[in-house]
């Protein structure tokens, strides 16, 4: 199934395009819905187009969205939740205290990255700083993510860092 957002008069001309060569032999379904166009919303598609985008770079240790969503959270999300969350830092420690000499540590922190840090917690503000977060440091590696500007999404990241300005540096 393919998904487009009308967002640009391109994006209408070209679906304007596929309805006039579409036969009329009742073999396609086109389905009309309205697109959540909230901030958080717009941060979470670009969040997991890049998780795709670094998944299929061939650099890091994980081989699908999900595995880098998992490191994601636990290498950006975790300092932002440190930071400004009262009761995060204290259930952190707590579990880091119980866990520490345990042989399956690794294990652990990951499992717990995956089930305790949520980025849905995260003010568009915080996602916006865990998003410049991702993109800097895996720009810095060579993996070239799309460019918020080319999703809308740069008013979004504060406008502080688009891969047009890490390329330059």
């Amino acid at each position: 199934m393919k998904e487009i957002v009308i967002d640009s008069e391109r994006q209408k001309r070209f679906c304007q395009t596929i309805l006039e060569e579409m036969p009329i032999d009742g073999s396609k379904t086109i389905i009309i819905k309205n697109t959540d166009l909230s901030s958080t919303a717009k941060q979470r598609r670009l969040q997991w187009l890049w998780n795709t985008e670094i998944s299929q770079s061939g650099l890091g240790q994980d081989d699908t969205k999900e595995d880098v969503h998992v490191r994601a959270k636990l290498m950006f999300a975790h300092p932002i939740l440190m930071r400004d969350d009262e009761v995060y830092p204290l259930l952190y420690n707590a579990f880091k205290e119980t866990v520490k000499t345990s042989e399956n540590y690794a294990f652990y922190i990951k499992d717990f990255a995956n089930q305790y840090i949520s980025t849905e917690r995260l003010t568009r503000h915080q996602r916006a700083e865990y998003l410049r977060d991702i993109q800097s440091y895996w720009t810095e590696k060579g993996v070239l993510l799309t460019d918020p500007s080319l999703q809308g999404l740069d008013e979004f990241l504060g406008g502080k860092l688009t891969a047009k300005k890490a390329e330059k540096g």
